[in-house]
């Protein structure tokens, strides 16, 4: 802001013919002004001296004030622009984004028969992030189908989802920016993605297990839930999973929690 002013400052004065210092010289106590018209008297006295010190603080004054309105509307123009960009906040506990899409994991693991978890995904609010987890869940050539949650953190989340890797560490899926940060972490069974070290996300994904998880807040995006089907597992199956026998240091499960299968539910892709 300060920067700008100082810029402007003087194309104003320009523009209202206020200089900074004015071509004047001074003889015996009086002014001389060149380049006037012959009929005008080229001197002044003392008294006009102070006559035109005052109109000069006059119009630099005027001149601020046009200054400082200028930036004040060009602040208020940034800071809409910036509002436009964050896009509205969103607490999915107290208003949850509209489900656009729905797709499955069949995941099993340890004496469990086969469990189907249903997540719903928030296509409007986040459209590219749920494209790419929709296209995942396809049974393309790249699928979830195969992976497994290769991380566990008891009573906080369960990762999952690394294309061609065990580990959890890389992914050979795709990668891409995330839509936006706009929803906040305060729901259990939120799915959000996995973020690399430059920002970027692909196929790795986690979901928080229980409401509060504000340290997700504003750094991963939030892009679906774990919804309660009637004959699917729902959030049992997150508990289960959450409780497993890890091993140290990375928090893997001991024994293989697998994705055998994945879809997207008919007129939902």
């Amino acid at each position: 802001m300060r920067s700008s002013l100082l810029l402007l400052f003087p194309v104003v004065l320009r523009i209202t013919g206020v200089a900074a210092f004015s071509p004047l010289k001074q003889r015996n106590n009086n002014i001389i002004r060149h380049n006037v018209s012959p009929s005008t008297k080229l001197f002044a006295s003392e008294n006009n001296i102070q006559l035109d010190r005052r109109s000069f603080a006059t119009k630099s004054i005027a001149s601020i004030s046009t200054v400082a309105s200028a930036s004040a509307a060009l602040l208020s123009n940034s800071q809409s622009a910036l509002a436009d960009d964050e896009g509205t906040i969103i607490d999915p506990s107290v208003d949850p984004p509209k489900i656009t899409n729905k797709v499955y994991l069949d995941i099993k693991f340890g004496n469990y028969k086969t469990k189907r978890m249903v997540i719903g995904l928030f296509g409007d609010v986040m459209p590219k992030t749920t494209e790419n987890f929709l296209s995942l869940c396809s049974n393309g050539d790249v699928s979830y189908a195969g992976t497994t949650f290769y991380r566990v953190i008891s009573d906080m989340t369960i990762q999952g989802g690394a294309i061609g890797s065990s580990s959890g560490k890389s992914s050979s899926s795709a990668v891409l920016q995330p839509d936006n940060f706009n929803i906040k972490h305060t729901k259990a069974g939120l799915v959000s993605a996995v973020r690399n070290k430059d920002g970027s996300i692909d196929s790795r994904f986690f979901i928080q297990t229980k409401d509060d998880a504000g340290w997700a807040d504003e750094r991963y995006a939030a892009f679906g839930i774990v919804l309660e089907e009637e004959g699917t597992g729902g959030m049992d199956v997150v508990k289960k999973i959450s409780k497993v026998d890890v091993k140290a240091p990375q928090n893997n499960p001991k024994d293989p929690v697998m994705i055998v299968g994945c879809g997207v539910f008919e007129g939902h892709k």
